[in-house]
């Protein structure tokens, strides 16, 4: 015995063995991680250092698994969760970051200098991200940039006119409805940058948080199946793909649990904090302005809090006095309503007469191919497909919760099966509706009465699938081993004609031409494996097994999706933005610029350095712009207003004598325009690719005082 606890294999073992020598491994594993962290850094065109610190914490955080034992490591992360948070949010705060996929214009825009911040310091871009890279970051950034309108609730940078900026993708502004914007707090405190990743990770952040309190509400706060569940909301292939999910989620969830809050509690001060807090989040949701998701969901938060109070009616506490606080919330969120419909009565007349998006009506349908893409959207972050966006979806595996949410109902008795109806049956009833929906085209009257039809299928199938995620979690936590879910001699042949027919579904909507052989092969093996385990999830070492394949499948689906961005610089640092920024200083009584032939991204692009763009995206129609160029016959022609009324990138052309516009797609025109509606608009720069000296007249001149890389810009003389 002496003689093999002397031997060098029972050291190493010792050695390795967790809980023993702890501080020394934790410094051979720091050394370690940094030394990987630079070796991998060192393997690529640009050193950054930024790099090396984010892969270190992640490499030592695996490490650190082999070191101390499991439970003590999550018990710490959930005792300090949220000191970590608010130390992670100081950490992207101070190193700028985000995870916007703004570098693309590193591609895009072309010069000569190279700045190690232009591109992502770990990720990849992502060019399907439009609405955010190319309208919605140049729109919030223009917001900070413009020194004479700095946070104004109108600005006339975007589309070269008055614009409501409130009404739109909501950058900061200075005004009492910022109240439902407070993730904006961070531009008017600190500026672009770190207002953008405040922004950014902010909320994520707060999601992560929230998701996890939510879910252990409802699996009487057990923590490892609260933790797959807040994996599951935040890195499920849509929670990431989509822009703006994570604040239809967060104030809603958050909302939730306020009012769980404050109906336990018998303290005032708590209730008072609770209204607040409720208030916010009431007119953060409803100022989201995306009914697309607003919809569906706000059905899906209803039905939790009718299960919530019939859970829990022998703790909530509803008193006479409680109305008071209740009247506080509905006044302010109606005073907020008023401000609100007296700023912006004009942009919303305008945006809700539109043709596009305003005047769409669906009626569902064409959703499967969302629905079920679990089967392989974690596939996405590595091999690119055309449009992941609308091709992904929760990992929900629809409709298996909602077979064995079923079982469970029929096979359970007593309080049990009480609480088990009280959850389960409002988020199956809409499990029902919206599955409808999702599936086949319905009919303008079940679309009407719904509300849905303001929804696409595609779109609704996310919250369908935000549904059947909520199921699992709730299912973990209530099945145990007294409960046989299947009997064990169809196990797998249920679990074969359910895979089955789930793949087949899949792959029939699948992107065209995506799932190759080795793709099908991996996929059917984690199908078939994730659905024994989810009809078996009665086995206590199934059940740890299921959890543990959710979690990896989220981690796979969701971490990779968005690059890591620092700062800025790609949009505001380059020879064009500087020169840009130059001239509207120098200039700034005469700032009124258009493109000319160049991509729908480069309007946007000025307009985050400053310049006031007349055809920057049109949120909604400049109908001056039209009402100019056109003639009065074809401005008033209703084929033609069709083709200019909806909210449109618009794309400009210089031509000899052409006044005219074409639709592009349904979100894109294009202007054409002679040199003299160029004077009629007032436009004083143009930016384009090509010489328009050409097309001058005698009273419009282009002089052209700057070019570099193919990037020209003329000034208008008239």
């Amino acid at each position: 015995m002496e003689k093999e606890k002397n031997s060098l294999i029972y050291k190493v073992k010792n050695f390795l063995k967790k809980g023993q020598y702890t501080k020394i491994k934790l410094f051979i594993s720091l050394l370690v991680s940094i030394l990987v962290s630079i070796a991998y850094e060192l393997t690529r065109d640009i050193f950054v250092i930024d790099t090396v610190f984010i892969l270190t914490i992640i490499i030592m955080f695996v490490l650190i698994h082999f070191i101390i034992k499991l439970d003590k490591i999550y018990n710490f992360i959930y005792k300090y969760r949220y000191y970590l948070a608010i130390v992670a949010l100081i950490i992207v705060t101070l190193g700028k970051y985000t995870g916007s996929s703004i570098g693309v214009y590193n591609e895009l825009i072309p010069s000569e200098n190279t700045e190690k911040y232009y591109t992502p310091i770990l990720g990849k871009y992502r060019v399907i991200r439009g609405d955010e890279w190319s309208v919605n970051t140049p729109i919030l950034i223009s917001q900070v940039m413009d020194e004479d309108n700095k946070f104004s609730y109108y600005n006339d940078n975007l589309r070269g006119t008055k614009t409501d900026m409130f009404l739109i993708v909501s950058p900061a502004i200075l005004d009492i409805l910022e109240i439902a914007k407070p993730f904006n707090l961070g531009y008017i405190l600190f500026g672009a940058e770190k207002g953008f990743a405040i922004a950014w990770y902010g909320k994520w952040i707060a999601l992560m948080l929230v998701a996890f309190e939510f879910c252990m509400l409802i699996t009487n706060k057990k923590k490892l199946i609260s933790l797959c569940g807040m994996l599951m909301i935040v890195f499920s292939a849509a929670s990431q793909w989509w822009g703006g999910l994570n604040e239809i989620m967060l104030w809603g969830l958050l909302a939730l649990l306020l009012v769980d809050k404050f109906l336990r509690t018998d303290k005032i001060k708590i209730k008072l904090l609770c209204t607040i807090g409720i208030f916010v989040c009431a007119v953060s949701y409803i100022f989201l302005m995306y009914p697309a998701w607003q919809v569906p969901y706000i059905y899906i938060y209803i039905a939790l809090f009718i299960s919530l109070c019939i859970m829990n009616k022998k703790y909530y506490k509803f008193r006479k006095t409680d109305i008071i606080y209740l009247i506080l919330a509905i006044v302010g969120i109606v005073l907020l309503a008023l401000r609100f419909l007296t700023m912006s009565a004009e942009g919303l007349q305008l945006e809700m007469g539109t043709d596009y998006p305003g005047g769409r009506f669906e009626i569902g349908g064409g959703g499967a191919r969302a629905l079920f893409s679990y089967v392989y959207d974690f596939f996405y972050p590595y091999i690119d497909t055309d449009n992941p966006c609308e091709y992904s979806g929760m990992l929900s595996f629809f409709p298996i919760p909602i077979i064995i949410a079923i079982i469970v109902l029929v096979k359970t008795k007593g309080m049990e099966k009480k609480k088990n109806m009280a959850f389960l049956i409002p988020l199956l009833f809409l499990s029902v509706i919206f599955s409808i929906y999702v599936l086949v085209p319905t009919n303008k009257f079940f679309a009407t009465i719904t509300l849905l039809y303001f929804s696409t299928g595609v779109r609704t199938a996310v919250p369908l699938g935000f549904i059947q995620v909520l199921i699992i979690i709730y299912l973990l936590s209530t099945i145990n081993s007294r409960m046989k879910i299947v009997p064990t001699k169809f196990i797998k042949l249920i679990t074969v004609i359910v895979s089955a027919i789930i793949y087949y579904i899949a792959i029939k909507t699948s992107p065209s031409n995506y799932i190759g052989l080795l793709k099908s092969y991996v996929c059917i093996v984690i199908l078939l494996s994730m659905v024994y385990l989810l009809f078996t999830m009665e086995k206590e070492k199934n059940k740890k097994l299921l959890i543990g394949g959710l979690i990896a499948m989220s981690l796979v689906a969701g971490v990779c999706v968005n690059p890591i961005q620092k700062g800025i610089s790609v949009l505001t640092e380059k020879p064009i933005s500087k020169e840009v920024q130059k001239i509207v200083e120098e200039d700034s009584e005469n700032n009124l610029w258009a493109t000319d032939s160049t991509n729908y991204y480069m309007p946007n692009y000025l307009l985050a350095n400053g310049a006031k763009v007349i055809n920057s995206t049109n949120v909604y129609p400049n109908f001056d712009l039209y009402r100019t160029v056109l003639t009065e016959e074809d401005y008033n022609n209703e084929d033609i207003k069709y083709i200019y009324n909806r909210y449109a990138h618009v794309s400009i052309e210089i031509t000899e004598s052409n006044n005219s516009i074409e639709l592009m797609y349904e979100d894109s025109v294009k202007l054409y325009m002679t040199a003299e509606k160029v004077k009629e608009l007032g436009i004083k720069y143009i930016l384009t690719t090509r010489d328009i000296e050409k097309f001058e007249t005698e009273d419009v001149d282009f002089e052209n005082i700057y070019s570099e890389l193919g990037l020209l810009i003329y000034k208008v003389v008239y």
